[in-house]
């Protein structure tokens, strides 16, 4: 992406930010698709930048360098707003930003969004990367029970991100107050819903592999999301090899030539 087109996406928080009367950002950087890591760049900026590893606590905490930092910009201080574009341009519309607007203060919202990292199945802990924008619509849009879901609404006035495409998407949060730590709890995933997310990876593999079967006006976005409902069709339909699935998906793609139903986040 451009510079002028990562203003532009910054102009429109900024204007969002402006209607929710809050003057400041919330970024998660997700440093592990960085060559290195971000947060010297993080403790560079004056006047300094609130910043939190969301891997504090967690078995990973260690990991510094692909750790997913939390960091607040203040829209009222030049050199900050000019560092986050900087931070855009640099990343080249990857898939590495997820941003939010919330009144919440700054280590309440930290340690929310670090305990949201943590997800459970049967009895197992896990780590849920509701930070990556590939994956944080489809929590919404298929993964995650309304319940699962306000626990990352709660915080946020909206949240917002790139798509496969570079365009601007937008989610409303639901505002709510900051809870008490012990009132919150982890959210449990169902065999079915680890397969439904699974599918993400599925489909991100196969759109490459069957990228001259897509018609010629089909996006990336529109692209994925084709291959990704029809592998959560494919996994219904009880297709477990990867020649099977691939071919379905195929099948898919050349004999409806739309996109398949589908259930964007709101």
């Amino acid at each position: 992406m451009t510079v002028v087109a990562h203003t532009k996406w910054l102009e429109l928080l900024e204007v969002s930010c402006a209607k929710a009367s809050i003057s400041c950002l919330d970024v998660i950087i997700d440093q592990a698709g960085s060559a290195t890591p971000w947060l010297p760049s993080v403790l560079s900026v004056e006047p300094a930048i609130p910043w939190h590893s969301l891997f504090i606590g967690l078995p990973e905490a260690g990991a510094d360098e692909l750790a997913p930092l939390l960091v607040r910009i203040d829209l009222a201080q030049p050199l900050q707003r000019q560092w986050l574009i900087g931070l855009m341009q640099a990343l080249h519309g990857g898939s590495q930003l997820l941003v939010l607007a919330s009144h919440w203060p700054f280590q309440h919202l930290a340690e929310c969004l670090g305990r949201c990292l943590e997800a459970v199945n049967g009895g197992y802990p896990g780590l849920l990367r509701y930070y990556d924008p590939r994956v944080f619509p489809l929590l919404f849009s298929h993964v995650l029970e309304p319940a699962q879901q306000q626990l990352l609404l709660a915080p946020a006035v909206f949240w917002s991100w790139l798509d496969r495409d570079g365009s601007p998407q937008r989610l409303l949060g639901s505002s709510q107050p900051p809870e008490r730590p012990e009132c919150f709890s982890l959210i449990e995933l169902s065999d079915d819903q680890l397969d439904i997310l699974g599918c993400v990876s599925d489909a991100t593999l196969v759109v490459k592999r069957l990228r001259d079967a897509f018609p010629l006006e089909w996006g990336a976005e529109r692209r994925f999301r084709a291959c990704y409902v029809a592998m959560i069709e494919a996994t219904e339909a009880g297709l477990l090899s990867e020649s099977q699935r691939e071919a379905f998906v195929l099948e898919k793609v050349r004999t409806t030539g739309v996109e398949s139903p589908w259930k964007p986040a709101k």
